[in-house]
């Protein structure tokens, strides 16, 4: 049994088939690993700024596929400590507080991906729960496509 074929054209529909299962294949474990890179829960410790400050802001970030998301939030962050605020910043993980009393502001730094906040950011908002009223700022990073009308 012979599964090359013998005509040319034949040949060369073959081979193009061929690479595009490849790359569709190879675009399907690039996206799976991808959607689990950005969906996990990243644990870091509190990094506090400022610590005399008279108000106290938590910043609560998700890591994105770039550092735009940390580095935002960073440079959130750091506006807040130079205006005189006591700044206390972690990733969305399990173990960030979720006990808001203490806090004046909240700010929730996350990336976007299909027009929705990541998961790690929305966990993280589902276990703190009531937010009690707290000041809350949204800094929602995502990258969009611009359609001609």
């Amino acid at each position: 049994m012979n599964l090359w074929p013998q005509k040319k054209w034949k040949q060369v529909l073959l081979v193009l088939v061929l690479a595009i299962l490849v790359v569709i294949a190879s675009m399907a474990v690039l996206l799976a690993y991808a959607n689990s890179a950005v969906n996990k829960d990243v644990a870091s410790g509190i990094e506090i700024m400022n610590p005399g400050g008279n108000k106290t802001a938590l910043v609560i970030y998700q890591p994105g596929l770039t550092s735009l998301p940390k580095d935002t939030s960073y440079a959130f962050a750091n506006g807040l400590a130079a205006s005189g605020w006591r700044v206390e910043i972690t990733t969305a993980s399990s173990q960030a507080p979720s006990d808001l009393s203490k806090y004046s502001l909240l700010v929730l730094g996350f990336p976007t991906y299909n027009n929705s906040p990541g998961t790690a950011i929305v966990r993280y908002v589902d276990r703190a729960g009531d937010l009690h009223g707290i000041n809350t700022a949204i800094i929602s990073i995502g990258a969009s496509s611009r359609r001609k009308a």
